[in-house]
């Protein structure tokens, strides 16, 4: 039987150096091309890809609650809708007092829904984490253009400022050289 666990545990010895080795040769090939880059950071990306599976744990249980709250405000206006509408759908004002008492018990209980704290505090987590969300992703996107060489989205958001700078600059000339031929037609006709 000691027999056995050593063979084991020479053979997962063996395996974990021939991996180690594999990786070893593999971090020596050229340091060209956006493979070489990816794994440089890997550790960066790790922890994105972590707080990602947080945020998103996070998000699906925020978002959980808020789909209990809705299902129990709509359980309460069918509820309501029950004590309310007549008993029998006899003739066409028997279906609209039915119309009518839909209507009432689910403004009611929705109305409830969205004035009660409860919502407001589940309904801003929620959306708390999907921007949390939103922003963990822009931030693996950016790492990515950078390392492809591609323009990210702060620097097309700076292109797309100086462009709308530039072009109010030549509006603004546009019309400094509308004053002035004016001005000159004027001293020109005197």
């Amino acid at each position: 039987m000691a027999q056995n666990d050593t063979s084991k545990d020479t053979s997962s010895t063996v395996s974990a150096d021939m991996m180690y080795n594999f990786w070893a040769e593999a971090l020596k090939l050229p340091t060209i091309g956006p493979i070489y880059a990816f794994s440089k950071d890997f550790g960066a990306y790790a922890n994105d890809y972590i707080n990602l599976g947080k945020i998103m744990a996070e998000l699906k249980t925020h978002n959980d609650s808020f789909w209990s709250l809705i299902n129990a405000a709509y359980a309460k206006a069918i509820t309501g809708t029950a004590g309310r509408a007549p008993k029998q759908l006899a003739n066409k004002e028997d279906f609209e007092n039915y119309r009518r008492a839909a209507i009432e018990a689910f403004e009611q209980a929705f109305t409830d829904l969205f004035a009660s704290p409860e919502f407001s505090v589940v309904y801003g987590k929620v959306f708390s984490a999907q921007l949390d969300f939103s922003k963990v992703l822009q931030s693996i996107s950016e790492k990515n253009f950078k390392i492809l060489n591609m323009p990210t989205r702060s620097e097309i958001d700076d292109v797309l400022k100086d462009v709308h700078e530039l072009r109010k600059s030549v509006r603004e000339l546009k019309k400094e050289i509308e004053v002035l031929k004016s001005e000159r037609t004027k001293s020109i006709a005197t």
